[in-house]
């Protein structure tokens, strides 16, 4: 995934993130965001700037929250 360095990435692109990484990759949410931090961020929580990172976390703790009140979460096609 090409990212521009200048422009702040949004929670919707997290959330489709995410949920291509948890289909492909890691099925549990807090594996997924580790993998997402070595990888995308490169370990650097403000890799890409304080907002796209707060984005990154505003859609972590969305997903989290949603997974709680259900046994089995559904992973949607992106």
């Amino acid at each position: 995934m090409t990212v521009n360095h200048s422009s702040v990435l949004s929670v919707g692109y997290f959330d489709a993130y995410f949920k291509l990484v948890l289909a492909s990759r890691e099925p549990v949410v807090e594996k997924a965001k580790e993998f997402i931090e070595t990888n995308f961020f490169k370990g650097e929580a403000c890799y890409y700037g304080e907002q796209t990172h707060r984005n990154f976390m505003t859609a972590f703790n969305k997903l989290k929250g949603s997974t709680k009140n259900s046994c089995k979460m559904q992973i949607i096609s992106v």
